[in-house]
């Protein structure tokens, strides 16, 4: 092979190229002398990434003397191609992969990634540009675990075979979090492997994430956040010990960011009442001060409350306050580095500890990179205004809560709530049983939420001060 980098070639101050491991058309993956991996492209196939699937610019840097861009992981992070290798050693790389490929086919949706380098540490999958006839997903899912065998995931039994060193649990969740729903082809609908780790192997194929009191969590009308919580978060909590045995001790940290109103502290908020665990609040009320180091000790004391009441929750809100990146310090210069490098430091003893540690924002680009990065938040999760059909389901679980009349229709309600905040919604339930109580009538009917609805455009659009009559 025609090496981009030579050996010996410096790549930080640690690391040197070693060994050429693959390539392909524009691109080259190096292992170093510290067993860490090097990407290296060509300036087209760099600029391709930027222009077509917007990769952030600084990821890659440039070499002197070398054309090529170059990106360097952490140890234990691994770069891969989805064609050539390397390929995935234990059940944490395949199922940091799995989130990987969901999210790249969210964002991408009919994308050809059969010829893509997955970078590991940044969650990127990146297509490489191919005139070949595009491969099936589940055929590029299993081709990549089990290194280069061309099998579908969906038959499932044959990528079993091939990956003895995978729990068939850990494949099963793997592949659910990838999006691929499983039928092993078993008669029994439990059973234990030789390792002692429960698999389930029902039709549904299903992870049961009740607690042990039985109670399921659930987010009516956030579909897809009451599933992130379900598969990140709780199932880690309730089966540990499986989790252990595989490396994860605890759940990572998580940013939840999005538009001020989309309910991302509803979601934290009902998390923490279903795991019943003490919880410790980072916001500027309650830790930002005037004088000089206070805010760092502040800081400080929160976590060692929270690690002394483990298992706990810390919720770090309108994380933007603390967080901002370093680079632009506008605001009281090295000390607000100081308060970032004591985030840096507490939130991963924190959750070495047994600490569940959330930070809520609506604005992520401000953020430092340093906790985008894995170690420090490993989930970065959007949570996007609810849509139609999310309205919907909530006002339906409400209703079977509260006298409604039969003359009440939830989707009407709905489409008319569409592209508002969460909050909004509840104004408008609570205003109704309101108004039924002023109006003198046993249930809350269709009239009653339309004026409420009326009545939160009204105030929306003529702010006033004083009190609103109806």
């Amino acid at each position: 092979m025609n090496q981009f980098l030579p050996r010996g070639c410096g790549v930080s101050a640690d690391r040197r190229i070693r060994t050429l491991v693959s390539e392909g058309t524009g691109w080259q993956i190096y292992v170093t002398n510290m067993d860490t991996y090097v990407l290296a492209v060509t300036p087209e196939l760099y600029r391709y990434w930027v222009d077509r699937y917007s990769l952030p610019e600084g990821i890659f840097k440039d070499l002197l003397a070398y054309s090529y861009k170059v990106i360097s992981t952490s140890s234990d992070y691994l770069i891969s191609s989805l064609e050539k290798g390397p390929y995935p050693t234990d059940s944490v790389q395949v199922e940091a992969f799995s989130i990987a490929f969901k999210t790249t086919l969210d964002l991408f949706p009919g994308i050809d990634i059969h010829d893509a380098i997955y970078i590991e540490e940044y969650s990127l999958i990146l297509p490489v540009p191919s005139d070949g006839e595009q491969v099936d997903n589940a055929v590029v899912y299993g081709r990549w675990l089990t290194a280069g065998v061309n099998v579908s995931i969906e038959s499932f039994e044959s990528v079993s075979k091939f990956l003895s060193w995978l729990p068939i649990n850990s494949l099963i969740r793997s592949a659910q979090i990838a999006g691929f729903k499983l039928c092993p082809n078993t008669n029994q609908d439990i059973e234990e492997d030789q390792k002692g780790v429960l698999v389930s192997n029902s039709d549904e194929n299903d992870i049961d994430f009740s607690s042990e009191n039985g109670r399921r969590f659930t987010l009516v009308g956030r579909p897809e956040l009451e599933q992130f919580f379900n598969e990140n978060i709780i199932d880690i909590v309730i089966h540990r010990k499986q989790y252990e045995r595989m490396g994860i001790s605890f759940p990572g940290a998580t940013i939840l960011f999005g538009p001020p109103g989309c309910g991302k502290t509803f979601a934290v908020d009902r998390l923490v009442e279903y795991l019943g665990w003490q919880r410790f609040d980072i916001d500027s009320s309650s830790i930002a001060s005037s004088y000089i180091h206070d805010t760092s000790k502040k800081i400080s004391e929160v976590f060692k409350s929270a690690i002394d009441a483990t298992p706990s929750i810390v919720v770090i809100d309108e994380m933007e306050a603390f967080l901002t990146d370093r680079g632009m310090a506008g605001r009281s210069g090295m000390y607000h580095i100081e308060e970032v490098a004591e985030f840096l430091r507490r939130i991963p003893e924190a959750i070495s500890k047994g600490v569940l540690v959330f930070a809520i924002t609506n604005m992520i680009d401000l953020i430092d990179p340093a906790f985008l990065r894995r170690g420090r938040f490993d989930h970065l999760v959007e949570v996007k205004m609810a849509t139609n059909e999310e309205i919907e389901a909530l006002l339906i679980s409400k209703f079977s809560e509260l006298p409604i009349d039969k003359t009440v229709n939830a989707s009407i309600i709905a489409n008319k709530l569409e592209g508002r905040p969460l909050s909004d919604v509840s104004f408008v339930i609570r205003e109704a049983g309101r108004l039924a109580i002023k109006r003198r009538i046993d249930n809350m009917n269709m009239q009653c939420f339309l004026d409420a609805i009326h009545l939160l455009h009204t105030r929306k659009e003529k702010p006033s001060i004083g009190f609103v009559t109806n």
